[in-house]
């Protein structure tokens, strides 16, 4: 009897193409559900539901599921803030960001917090009415119920899971300072600047900067080499399909394709490319070609100038930390010094 292996090529075929149906599948009945303003709202949930239950973590089942909904349901309350005053949404992002990477940065190989910061980058960059928050925040509730239901049914039915607790969690998360600080700073920074300027894509640099920050600088200075050449080749290829080759009405069954090609090229490079082509086409919707080409190179180099910028000044205050706890410890070992001369001055030998 014949089987088809995710190694082979044709079982690769159906395997993504099923992946790819169930992601598709998902996003169609979130929005169904929910309505259309929260579409990025359900692929950022979608992600979860395609990752979190086949993630082996080492954390307790209830306490991964109490994570997820606190996490999915309060994106949408914190990111509302906006919508009162901008200085203190900036407080609110940057503590909410600072609460996610403490509850999901480790295990690090796993990346689990990228569906969570995912969910509230999405839910900051497209805000809705008061009127229509109400389904916002059920949708984030809901979304979090049933993602942390598949992982507790999921993580149960194969022994996954292990003993680690919030507490435990956090303490081990907050080992990684430097990565929070400039993660939540620099999400914080970027959805500020989206609000005070009005930009009309604001996701666009708030993700990048999501993206582009890493635990090690040499990581971040590779991604930022990789997402500024991805996304000149999708501004050339988007240009050259879309405005001359395709007509604009089976435009979404290439961009279809595309995020089906996807899972052929998992490399960060390549992934690029296809997300600029895509979040041009999906613009169209609001900008025209010149002024979305125009948006996107903004934001990505305004994006890539906050995450240097920021660490820079992470840099600069731990040179300076380290500078000024040298500098107390030989003061404090010259005072000391003088002490024990004084004693011996005062005793001299007999």
């Amino acid at each position: 009897m014949m089987f088809l292996h995710k190694e082979s090529f044709i079982g690769q075929l159906f395997y993504n193409a099923f992946r790819f149906m169930i992601s598709v599948g998902f996003v169609t009945l979130f929005q169904v559900l929910f309505g259309i303003e929260n579409t990025l709202l359900g692929v950022a949930i979608g992600v979860g539901f395609t990752m979190l239950p086949m993630c082996h973590l080492d954390i307790k089942p209830m306490t991964m599921f109490w994570i997820i909904v606190l996490l999915y349901g309060g994106s949408s309350f914190v990111a509302q803030i906006s919508m009162i005053n901008p200085w203190l949404a900036f407080i609110c992002d940057f503590l909410f960001l600072s609460f996610i990477i403490l509850l999901t940065t480790e295990p690090i190989e796993y990346q689990t917090n990228i569906t969570f910061l995912l969910c509230f980058v999405f839910s900051q960059s497209t805000l809705v009415s008061w009127n229509q928050f109400p389904m916002r925040a059920i949708s984030g509730i809901i979304g979090g119920l049933f993602v942390g239901g598949c992982v507790l049914l999921n993580w149960y039915r194969h022994g996954y899971g292990g003993e680690i607790g919030f507490k435990q969690q956090i303490l081990r998360c907050q080992v990684n300072r430097s990565y929070l600080l400039r993660m939540a700073f620099g999400v914080s920074i970027a959805m500020l600047i989206g609000t005070l300027f009005h930009i009309s894509k604001p996701l666009w640099i708030s993700i990048v900067v999501m993206s582009l920050t890493q635990l090690e600088f040499k990581e971040t200075l590779t991604r930022i080499k990789h997402r500024f050449v991805g996304t000149l080749v999708g501004i050339v290829l988007f240009f050259i399909f879309f405005q001359y080759l395709i007509p604009q009405q089976y435009a979404i069954l290439v961009v279809m394709f595309l995020g089906y090609m996807g899972f052929f090229l998992p490399e960060y490079k390549y992934k690029q490319v296809i997300n600029a082509v895509s979040a041009l086409n999906a613009s169209l919707v609001i900008l025209d070609t010149k002024t979305a080409i125009e948006n996107r190179m903004i934001c990505l180099i305004a994006g890539i100038l906050i995450v240097l910028c920021i660490y820079m000044i992470t840099k600069l205050i731990r040179n300076l930390h380290l500078k000024s706890l040298a500098y107390m410890k030989q003061k404090t070992d010259d005072f000391f010094d003088r002490l024990e001369i004084k004693k011996y001055d005062l005793n001299p030998p007999r």
